[in-house]
């Protein structure tokens, strides 16, 4: 049973997009995702996680937009068709799950093509959405964009407004935009500032290491301000049970962190919030 919330004195927000990044455990690993050659022998947790996630939003009612990593739709074709029938958005999120900033933009158009290539079969809409591994387009990968709209894509959600060790692009708008006046919408993650401080909280490590209440505050507060709330996950997020041993203390903290009282504050969000897709978002744009 999901933890039951009071809802007096509360209002349901709309206008909010929840999505998926699919990857398994590894390919978000820093230390593991660049160790291609050792994927096989990893253990496969991807298909587990998703099911229990698509378990939890059908619970709510709630569709969502799952970014796939072509090699994981070449490993669980299956998969991609379960989320595409039950109703969920299908987008791109690369298909190596490498950093965008860090390719050629001959390298990034052969691999998003594969990506697209291996997809695209499995799913029945077209696929309108784009997301760059790592949030990896930033001010010095802007070119990315325009291969990504050649391709016939309507929105991109890649840009992360705040700076950490592995992405960020501070200087970016906040509310979505059509960048460099393209046709193409960019969707960035939502952040808070506090101060001079810039607070990503919609996501990831943010939002299992906040406490719920935080989390509330800062959708309440962007809402209000008239922008939509981008929220993301990924599948291994839910999984608890899993370890792996062979990770820095910088991968510990990121991967594990949390883990445990995810999928409480999941039911505390879809109690309190409304949640669509980033087509959804794109459209009513």
């Amino acid at each position: 049973m999901s933890p039951e919330m009071p809802m007096e004195n509360q209002e349901k927000l709309t206008a909010n997009a929840f999505s998926v990044d699919l990857e398994d455990w590894y390919q978000g690993v820093t230390s593991t995702s660049a160790r291609r050659e050792q994927w096989g022998t990893y253990e496969q947790r991807v298909e587990k996680n998703t099911i229990r996630l698509l378990g939890l939003l059908e619970q709510y009612n709630i569709k969502a937009t799952f970014f796939v990593l072509g090699c994981v739709a070449k490993e669980h074709p299956d998969l991609i068709r379960q989320i595409d029938t039950a109703g969920h958005e299908i987008g791109i999120h690369g298909y190596w799950h490498r950093m965008i900033h860090r390719l050629t933009p001959d390298q990034f158009a052969q691999e998003l093509d594969l990506a697209i290539e291996t997809i695209t079969p499995l799913v029945s809409k077209p696929i309108i959405g784009h997301r760059a591994p790592y949030f990896s387009i930033n001010k010095s990968a802007l070119w990315a964009l325009e291969i990504i709209e050649k391709r016939g894509f309507k929105y991109d959600s890649s840009f992360f407004p705040t700076r950490n060790v592995l992405y960020g692009y501070p200087d970016c708008p906040r509310q979505p935009h059509r960048p460099n006046q393209s046709n193409l919408v960019e969707f960035p993650l939502s952040v808070v500032s506090l101060g001079r401080a810039t607070i990503p909280f919609s996501g990831g490590l943010y939002v299992r290491a906040l406490p719920y209440p935080i989390v509330r505050r800062f959708i309440r507060q962007t809402n209000k301000k008239g922008m939509p709330v981008i929220m993301y996950m990924h599948p291994w997020e839910l999984d608890a049970e899993h370890r792996y041993t062979k990770v820095t203390m910088r991968e510990y903290i990121v991967q594990y962190t949390g883990r445990a009282g995810l999928e409480r504050k999941l039911h505390h969000l879809f109690n309190e919030f409304q949640f669509g897709t980033m087509g959804e978002l794109y459209e009513a744009y």
